[in-house]
């Protein structure tokens, strides 16, 4: 009997220290979604993950929900770091520009002003922030990540 002790004894301590040695992920925050873009229209929050990203004449990322609401922001191919303001909806090579669909807001339309800072270019990925106005709603904490052609 007292060897099934000791051994029982043992065991324990063994599968304690066994199990103390294997640790969680001590990171507890949620993991960045892989490309997205997020702001704020009128009292609404958007957050579209797993953007798309095209180019032709223009380099556009593109968001939606759905029927319910879109965004697309324009940039020029050769895209650098820097703050640029967007330009309407006329398309000359090298213009800025949000295109913002929304059902709840009643907004279909083209930036009337506002700006985008682009602070990451690399070879998979473009970064930045943006601001603006779209039929009178204003566009904030608007925020990117997107895969780079």
């Amino acid at each position: 009997m007292k060897t099934i002790k000791t051994i029982l004894a043992s065991a324990i301590i063994i599968l304690s220290i066994t199990l103390q040695s294997c640790s969680s992920n001590d990171n507890d925050s949620e993991p960045l979604e892989e490309t997205y873009i997020k702001f704020t229209a009128g009292a609404e929050t958007f957050n579209y993950t797993n953007v798309a990203t095209a180019g032709s004449q223009n380099l556009t990322i593109n968001g939606q929900d759905g029927s319910v609401s879109s965004i697309s922001i324009w940039f020029p191919l050769q895209i650098t770091t820097g703050t640029f303001n967007f330009s309407g909806d006329f398309f000359a090579d090298g213009d800025y520009k949000i295109n913002f669909e929304s059902t709840s807001l009643n907004i279909d339309g083209w930036s009337e002003s506002g700006s985008v800072t682009i602070t990451n270019v690399s070879s998979e990925y473009i970064e930045g922030t943006f601001t603006g106005t779209v039929d009178g709603v204003a566009i904030t904490s608007g925020e990117f990540r997107a895969f780079n052609l």
